[in-house]
């Protein structure tokens, strides 16, 4: 009897690691990638900038929209909400631009995961907005903006990180609203 339970358990296991191994398979992990599941600190994790994920559509349909509507926005395609909450009248980004930019990042359930002001001193975050730089719903929501406007973002997981967070504050496929003010561009 002791036989049968063994061989139940190898095959339980065996069953159990390969669900596993195709768990992770599809979010382009594997055993060895060193990938783990988020989990809860008590300490503010800083975010240097909404840099790109090496995979940003990993493990989610890019038809996905937003769990969250922002009232009056515009949507772009890949289900990209743009809305200026303010008009800046300064000269206008575009892609391949390096520009200043003061934002929050929050989730959808109002949870606060970045802030530029907070994790650089309160000054303005440099870098550039193109592909490979930034995720790509700043690199199609932020083109357009004046010096001087804010501007709100609702970006769809597939044009932020997907299944591949910066940090442990932003679960896999969430929804990134970030509030943008926009300082310099050159």
């Amino acid at each position: 009897m002791n036989s049968g339970r063994s061989h139940l358990a190898t095959s339980g296991g065996l069953l159990g690691a390969l669900g596993l191994g195709l768990i992770l398979a599809s979010c382009g992990a594997s055993f060895q990638s060193g990938v783990t599941a988020p989990t809860p600190t008590s300490k503010p994790v800083s975010v240097a900038s909404p840099s790109p994920s090496s995979s940003p559509t990993g493990c989610v349909n890019p038809a996905t929209k937003a769990d969250y509507t922002l009232a009056g926005a515009r949507t772009l395609p890949g289900n990209l909400q743009v809305k200026d909450i303010k008009t800046g009248t300064g000269a206008a980004a575009a892609v391949g631009s390096t520009v200043g930019v003061s934002y929050v990042g929050t989730l959808s359930n109002g949870t606060v995961f970045d802030n530029s002001k907070a994790d650089n001193a309160g000054k303005p975050i440099s870098l550039t907005i193109a592909a490979g730089k930034v995720i790509q719903g700043w690199v199609e929501g932020i083109p357009g903006m004046r010096v001087g406007g804010v501007r709100e973002l609702v970006i769809p997981p597939a044009l932020g990180y997907g299944c591949q967070t910066p940090s442990s504050k932003i679960p896999v496929n969430s929804t990134l609203i970030f509030t943008i003010t926009l300082v310099s561009v050159s």
